[in-house]
């Protein structure tokens, strides 16, 4: 009867990480303006996740495997000190509300890990896929309809094209709005997409079964679709290097499998044609960096790299606290309107700001183990991981939103589901 429970809520989980739905307790004001990253509220999936945690720590302790649902030692020790230095930064933090907020969702995420690391079963991974695909077929309803339903019950809000705020490609007089799936942005859509895209292909080359590939295959498309359509550059660069690392990997290390992947790619590249054929003017604006926003948006990230690495000049060893961030810029200079104080649009600096540069070198210690252990045990889910650490530096919403922070440490739990390559 456990062994049930633990696979449907574990599944249950993966597949419905994306959604937003939670509840505001209190609204973040800065300026007299709406602050995401200092509201306080708590999302419908954290009450599946702490169930989850709380079945898997009672089969644990039943069955007398305390030990086994633990990553392995040194990388206990590794997460150990880096937790350390990060409640020590939330002690020091410039904003204790939000630190303390963002702390839960950190060790939220780890325990989800943890969980993950114990269980190696290959069906969450499909759960997790599956809820991916669900959000490709989204996305492309809502691209070709150009208009995002609200919905209080799946947390999702209104976006038209013509809104001011609304994530919309510009060309000539036109504003095409821009894929949101469930997710509060196109990036953080693009980003899920390109990490399970990568998975998927995994997913597909371990799996035997015709009818399993041809299902793998079908779900793919529908990532792929979304994923182009969110029109995120930093998901599409993340998606291409995973790839890019599936062929080397292959290659290199079991070239037998290379037609398979190819055969996939190819796929890939007609859905690619397939899209950019019919919309290529939208597509051909995303990329003119003389076009009002996207000269906009690089002026900005490159005033957002600036500000962050000042903020870690000042605060290297602790950081300005986890979460707090945008409160941090708005102390130092407090006369923009509330929109504009954004995290900086890269993982590995924002967490070096907020939480300091000693557990942003820790944690990388901990991306090598993980990276380590996928080389000898799990060795084609190494370009999941490639294309995680390649998304991190494009955009900051794995470190800065709860559904991202989850994510991040989804995956790589994920790689201790072993992916046996066996030759067809």
């Amino acid at each position: 009867m456990i062994r049930v429970i633990k696979k449907i809520s574990i599944g249950a989980l993966l597949f419905l990480l994306p959604w937003q739905t939670r509840y505001i307790w209190h609204y973040g004001d800065l300026r007299r303006g709406y602050w995401e990253y200092g509201s306080y509220s708590i999302y419908a999936v954290e009450i599946i996740l702490w169930a989850v945690c709380a079945v898997f720590v009672f089969d644990a302790v039943r069955s007398g495997r305390v030990r086994d649902s633990m990553i392995v030692i040194k990388k206990q020790i590794v997460l150990g000190l880096f937790l350390l230095v990060a409640f020590a930064s939330a002690i020091t933090s410039s904003h204790h509300g939000v630190s303390w907020q963002s702390m839960v969702r950190v060790i939220e995420g780890i325990l989800l890990c943890s969980v993950l690391v114990s269980y190696k079963n290959i069906n969450a991974l499909y759960a997790l896929w599956g809820g991916a695909v669900l959000q490709g077929g989204l996305a492309v309803y809502q691209f070709l309809t150009q208009h995002v339903f609200a919905s209080k019950w799946l947390g999702m809000a209104a976006q038209e094209s013509y809104n001011g705020g609304a994530s919309v490609i510009e060309f000539a007089d036109q504003r095409w709005l821009r894929a949101y799936g469930s997710f509060g942005s196109p990036n953080a859509l693009g980003i899920y997409l390109a990490m399970l895209f990568v998975l998927g292909l995994a997913l597909y080359l371990n799996a035997s079964e015709p009818r399993i590939k041809i299902m793998l295959s079908a779900g793919q498309l529908f990532i792929l679709s979304g994923l182009l359509l969110s029109f995120s550059r930093g998901a599409w660069i993340s998606v291409l290097t995973g790839l890019a690392s599936v062929m080397v990997v292959l290659f290199f290390k079991q070239r037998e499998f290379l037609r398979f992947a190819v055969k996939q790619i190819l796929f890939a590249l007609g859905v690619m044609v397939f899209w950019v054929s019919i919309f290529f003017p939208v597509f051909s604006a995303r990329f003119n960096i003389e076009n009002r926003l996207e000269a906009k948006s690089i002026v900005e990230r490159k005033g957002q790299y600036a500000e962050a690495v000042s903020m870690v000049a000042m605060h290297p060893m602790l950081g300005v606290g986890p979460g707090a961030y945008t409160y941090a810029v708005y102390q130092k200079n407090n006369t923009w309107e509330s929109w504009q104080y954004q995290p900086v649009h890269n993982v590995y600096m924002l967490i070096s700001t907020e939480f300091g540069l000693v557990a942003m070198v820790l944690l990388l210690i901990f991306l090598f183990f993980i990276i380590q252990h996928a080389f000898q045990f799990n060795l084609v889910y190494v370009p999941v991981l490639v294309s995680l650490m390649c998304t991190g530096l494009f955009d900051h919403w794995l470190a800065s939103m709860f559904t991202g922070v989850v994510l991040w440490w989804t995956m790589l739990g994920v790689g201790y589901t072993t992916l046996v390559l066996d030759k067809k």
